[in-house]
């Protein structure tokens, strides 16, 4: 992940694992959904067991002959004709005594074999509620002893619900109470008891199932994506490694050592990509040559014309005072010029790539420098410090700083309204040594701050000796810097001296050797 000028940048792995992280959510919300599954689960069982008991009040009131000559004499009896399951029935008398007693609670939860998926579900759901601890909403009041208020209250003529609870405080079964009535008296209550687990286990498995086999694809298509991605990102790192390696450090190709990889595994776009990349590279190459020959070989092929061309020129002049001879000749300086310069940038390039750099002490060599360019042009009125130690060394080339020099002052001078002097500060910054060169004149236009660097960038067509610009100068500045570590930024000057100002300055930094 990186922070660039433009904002956050993040990589495509980066943005995927955030896309993995808020699938995360997926069993947080298959957790709130069991969560509320439990909910509907409770309050439909409470109202199916209140509808049960209820049920088999009226079918008792309307079966007198099953339980009406036991009833008085308080002693229970087992109705084996009613079958519940995982439930127990009493029918209390007005007297609060237990007259029929049927089903049976289990001791335990029911074990039955369950499959993976289903053991799966029911081990994440019990893992998410050790950190998500959560508390049903119980539609009904709990009680350690519940019966003595449900037969209190259905004798009094209400149907009731309440929950057992056991010694750890959970509900452990539900119990609902109605009244038996029998020609508009009551003469009884029937209670209803059924344990918790019974109640909806059965359909609770089908859930788990649910949310195991969910689980298991969840985690497939998480380790598939994780592969995928960690290959498509490796690549795409592979990719820009190559293409990276291909440029030297001042953006020109140095060797196509570019890998042409199309195999049969990854034969998709980005394999076209690269296959395509390395195409472009080739062209791009064969064209930077040609390029890069092609002012020698201009120089070579349209030197000796020149001269003859000259020559005759020279001759014409003699034997003749028309003024057009003068604009010929003076046309023909300005092609020698642009050829010239043209040559001069291969020239310094050439000797860049083949220059061994070497230490020396930059502060004495600035000092001459600028105390004979001082001499020789009076007429920049330059005026410079410069404060970096005699023993600070610099690791390059001394004649290529003096050419980075002589292209800022040159530049200076051609832009310079002479308001006020040209100032060269050259300074120990840290590990670095900062020269900025100043002139007073007109701004550069927005946002040629950098553009100014790139070769064939000029904002004049004539300077003060009336000679042709290529735009050359500031672009070999910027080969000379990359070559020495360094960097070279243009900005514009509105204060100076604490007054207001109005110029560009240069600036180069350059690393120094402390070893």
């Amino acid at each position: 992940m990186l922070i660039s000028h433009h904002g956050l940048r993040l990589s495509i792995r980066t943005r995927f694992f955030i896309l993995l992280l808020l699938l995360t959510i997926l069993p947080f919300l298959a957790y709130r959904f069991a969560i509320d599954l439990h909910r509907i689960m409770l309050n439909n069982q409470a109202i199916v067991q209140e509808q049960t008991v209820e049920n088999l009040a009226l079918i008792l009131e309307n079966r007198t002959d099953l339980w009406a000559l036991q009833i008085q004499s308080g002693m229970p009896t087992r109705l084996s004709h009613l079958n519940l399951t995982n439930s127990v029935l009493w029918v209390v008398n007005e007297n609060r005594q237990t007259t029929y007693v049927v089903g049976q609670l289990p001791d335990h939860e029911p074990t039955k074999s369950v499959d993976l998926f289903t053991s799966s579900g029911k081990i994440l759901i019990k893992t998410l509620a050790t950190f998500l601890p959560y508390s049903l909403p119980y539609p009904y009041p709990q009680s350690a002893t519940p019966e003595h208020k449900l037969i209190t209250t259905a004798l009094a003529g209400k149907t009731v619900q309440q929950y057992r609870m056991d010694d750890n405080q959970q509900p452990i079964s539900l119990m609902s109470s109605t009244p038996l009535i029998i020609k508009g008296r009551i003469i009884g209550a029937i209670v209803l008891e059924q344990r918790m687990e019974t109640l909806f286990s059965h359909n609770l498995n089908y859930f788990y199932r649910l949310i195991g086999i969910g689980a298991f694809i969840f985690l497939i298509v998480i380790i598939g994506a994780l592969i995928h991605t960690a290959s498509l990102s490796n690549r795409i790192i592979r990719l820009d490694n190559d293409v990276k390696r291909t440029f030297s450090s001042q953006g020109r190709i140095t060797e196509l050592t570019f890998p042409d990889k199309r195999t049969l595994v990854y034969n998709d776009e980005l394999s076209d990509l690269r296959h395509h990349i390395h195409e472009m590279l080739k062209q791009l190459s064969a064209y930077e040559r040609y390029l890069k020959q092609l002012p020698k070989t201009l120089r070579h092929e349209i030197h000796n014309p020149l001269n003859r061309l000259s020559m005759a020129l020279s001759l014409l002049e003699q034997g003749s005072d028309n003024p057009q001879l003068g604009y010929a000749q003076h046309a023909l300086a300005q092609l020698k010029q642009i050829i010239s310069s043209l040559s001069e940038a291969t020239s310094i390039e050439d000797s860049l790539q083949s220059q061994e750099p070497e230490n020396f002490p930059i502060g004495v060599m600035l000092n001459h420098y600028l105390q004979n360019t001082q001499t020789l042009h009076t007429n920049w009125h330059l005026d410079y410090q410069c404060s970096i130690p005699d023993s600070v060394q610099l690791c390059g080339d001394g004649f290529m700083i003096e050419q980075l020099m002589d292209k800022l002052l040159s530049n200076a001078a051609d832009f310079s309204d002479n308001k006020i002097p040209i100032t060269v500060h050259c300074k120990l910054l840290g590990d670095n040594i900062q020269i900025s060169v100043m002139n007073s004149g007109e701004f550069l236009p927005e946002g040629y701050e950098n553009q100014v660097f790139d070769g064939m960038t000029s904002m004049r067509t004539l300077n003060q000796a009336e000679e042709t610009h290529l735009g050359l100068g500031l672009y070999i500045v910027k080969l000379i810097a990359d070559f020495h570590n360094g960097n070279v930024y243009a900005e514009n000057i509105e204060t100076y001296l604490n007054k207001p100002f109005k110029g560009v300055r240069f600036v180069v930094n350059l690393p120094v050797n402390r070893s």
